[in-house]
Parts: structure tokens; C-alpha cells; sequence
């Protein structure tokens, strides 16, 4: 399989990076610029996403665009790796679901500004998805039980969006559990080309 992941830089991709690490999966990265909030950065001619953004994958030359999408994808096509459970797993709608709520919840109510500006809907959502999260993770744990895709994925916006989110336990403890995985900080290696040798 020929996989190329088209990276900007202290992106959303940084954690498919991660991601592809914890994987064991063989990847070129393709280095890109993006529009960044502030102004910074530009459109990259180069890549091959058609908003211009990042991540995005070329998996045996087609493109894969989207974080959920893409982890859904890989975590499929490395079983090896027991990074999700697979499509007979009793497990798998749990995960299904929790990849969904991440998408439709946690970064869209992140991301829509600070929490004093969130509408009803966004803060209930938002707190049923803390409280779920919370039990998930106490103690020790980890969203599934065992470290998965997962904790990559809600783990990475925990790392980013700290500030926005309820301080203390049991997030500060996941938050460094997490942190100190070998393959993060591989992927924090390739970050960037200079520190990609």
C-alpha cells in the first residue's frame, strides 16, 4: 500500500502523524501550508486537498480527506496495529459512536468560540459528552478500556483546547498519560521538515 499523508505543521494533522506512529504503518509525508487563523500561512498549490486544509491522505494514489474519516479508514486497514475494534467486534458501534460524537459534538462546539458564547443546545451537548468522557477515563482508563484511535483523536483536542475545557481530574492525568506515548513523540519528530530527517 503506497500512503502519503499531506501535513501542515502544528495542524489537526500532527495527530495522524500520531496516529500512523502508534500504527507501525509505512508513510511518506508530504509537507503543506495552510490558511491559518490570524492570517498566517497560505493555500499550498501543492496540496491535494480540494479546501486546501489538512489532513489529508493519498492511499494508493486516491485521496482521503477528513480526521474522523481517515482514522475510521487506517485503524480498518491495520488490524494488526488493535487500534479499533474491527467491524465484528462486539465493541464496534460504541466506537462508531464515539467517533461521531467527536465530530458532531466535542470539535464543533470547541471550535464555535468560547464556552460564555455557547448557545443551550451546545452547552447540554457539551456536558453530556464531558460526563461520559469523564467516566470513561477515571481511574486510569482509557475511552475504550485499552489506549485505541480514540484517545488520539480526543486526546489530541484535550492537548490543543485545554483551556477551553473543565480544568482538573480526571483530564490532567489522561492528558499526561496520553502525552507520554513513544509514538507521540515520534510524530512530534516529523512534525515539521526540520525535524524530519
Amino acid at each position: 500500500m503506497s500512503l502519503i499523508i499531506h501535513h501542515a505543521p502544528q495542524s489537526r494533522s500532527t495527530r495522524l502523524l500520531w496516529l500512523l506512529e502508534e500504527l507501525g504503518a509505512d508513510y511518506d509525508i508530504h509537507y503543506v501550508e495552510i490558511e491559518r487563523q490570524g492570517g498566517q500561512g497560505h493555500a499550498d498549490p501543492t496540496n491535494p486537498h480540494p479546501l486546501k486544509q489538512a489532513p489529508s491522505v493519498s492511499v494508493d494514489g486516491q485521496l482521503l480527506i477528513e480526521s474522523v474519516l481517515i482514522f475510521l479508514f487506517l485503524t480498518d486497514r491495520f488490524p494488526a496495529a488493535k487500534m479499533a475494534p474491527r467491524p465484528d467486534d462486539p465493541r464496534r458501534a460504541e466506537y462508531l459512536s464515539w467517533l461521531g460524537l467527536y465530530n458532531n459534538v466535542l470539535e464543533s462546539v470547541l471550535t464555535s468560540g468560547p464556552p460564555d458564547s455557547w448557545n443551550d443546545l451546545r452547552k447540554a451537548g457539551y456536558a453530556a459528552l464531558d460526563q461520559r468522557w469523564r467516566a470513561a477515563i477515571k481511574d486510569g482508563g482509557y475511552i475504550l478500556g485499552e489506549f485505541s484511535a480514540l484517545d488520539i483523536l480526543y486526546g489530541s483536542l484535550l492537548q490543543w483546547f485545554r483551556a477551553a475545557m473543565p480544568p482538573g481530574e480526571p483530564y490532567d492525568s489522561y492528558a499526561q498519560r496520553i502525552g507520554g506515548r513513544p509514538a507521540l513523540k515520534r510524530a512530534w519528530a516529523k512534525d515539521s521538515p526540520e525535524g524530519h530527517v
